[in-house]
């Protein structure tokens, strides 16, 4: 607890330091935006399920002249047979600029799953961090550094190179941003508690006792594990009323993680059972290409 204290703590004050000090940001005018996109896979930290999981995202933003924006997303799955809005999410940020090289941003997100969502990360339920890039003019250093909250906290660092290209023509801006980028983070996410009833199924029982069984899953590795390496080529088109985002990317995944199950009575703490309960995505590790595209209307 102290800990999640200390780090809502430190974020708040960079956000009011940076409120207070910074004199690089340019006045702009507050923008309404409502963005369609279509995700090809989900993918988290280079893995992705045996399963494609396509998506439909639709994406309501208002982003302020202060820097402050809102974002509410409602992913919606395309898989055959399991078609259903699979999670929510509720963002809130601050962009700023220190000076004309460097740029950041902190912010958090709250997640809402469906109780039928079957993601990696889905017992995360919430996001707080912060992104801090440096542009040296040939290259531009990009770094992000999340924390998510779920039974216990998960740190996730994501660094890399990229460089911007840009031709803007009046109100019309046309970009790519080619990058490359290695992402770290503890495992936490993999791991749950759930304590459920065990009923035997012999027939030959008439009167089965049912128990209460703790069911913990833990990952096998700790601490912080070089997860993923993405190579991105982002394309954009924006004008005043309307434009297209297409996000291409390769993941290739590093260091699998496994996985025990273990079932515990929970009367007495006696091992029922365990079992290896490494997620499918950790034994068949393989890039992917993945491409993330929508259109969005400005207003």
């Amino acid at each position: 607890m102290k800990f999640k204290v200390l780090l809502v703590g430190s974020l708040f004050s960079c956000f009011y330091l940076q409120l207070s000090a910074q004199e690089a940001i340019k006045p702009k005018t507050t923008t309404f935006k409502i963005q369609l996109d279509y995700l090809t896979d989900y993918v988290y930290n280079g893995r992705v399920d045996s399963i494609k999981y396509p998506y439909q995202i639709t994406t309501a933003s208002v982003n302020f002249a202060n820097g402050v924006y809102i974002n509410l997303g409602a992913d919606y799955l395309l898989t055959q047979g399991q078609q259903r809005f699979d999670f929510f999410q509720l963002d809130l940020g601050y962009e700023f600029d220190v000076d004309k090289k460097w740029t950041g941003s902190v912010y958090g997100t709250k997640f809402f799953y469906s109780s039928q969502s079957a993601l990696l990360n889905g017992n995360i339920s919430s996001d707080l961090g912060g992104t801090l890039n440096y542009n040296a003019g040939f290259v531009e250093l990009s770094n992000s550094l999340d924390v998510f909250f779920a039974d216990k906290a998960d740190i996730q660092l994501t660094s890399g190179f990229e460089k911007s290209f840009s031709s803007e023509k009046g109100d019309s801006k046309f970009s790519f941003t080619p990058g490359l980028y290695g992402n770290f983070s503890s495992l936490n996410y993999y791991e749950s508690e759930v304590t459920r009833r065990l009923r035997p199924k012999n027939p030959a029982i008439k009167n089965p006792v049912t128990v209460n069984v703790i069911s913990s899953t833990t990952a096998n590795q700790q601490g912080i594990k070089f997860m993923s390496m993405e190579l991105s080529l982002p394309i954009s088109y924006e004008n005043k009323s309307f434009g297209f985002t297409i996000y291409p990317a390769y993941a290739i995944p590093y260091n699998a993680i496994t996985t025990t199950t273990t079932l515990r009575n929970v009367a007495n703490n006696n091992i029922i059972n365990k079992v290896n309960s490494t997620p499918y995505s950790e034994t068949h590790l393989q890039n992917r290409w993945y491409v993330q595209a929508g259109v969005f209307l400005k207003f």
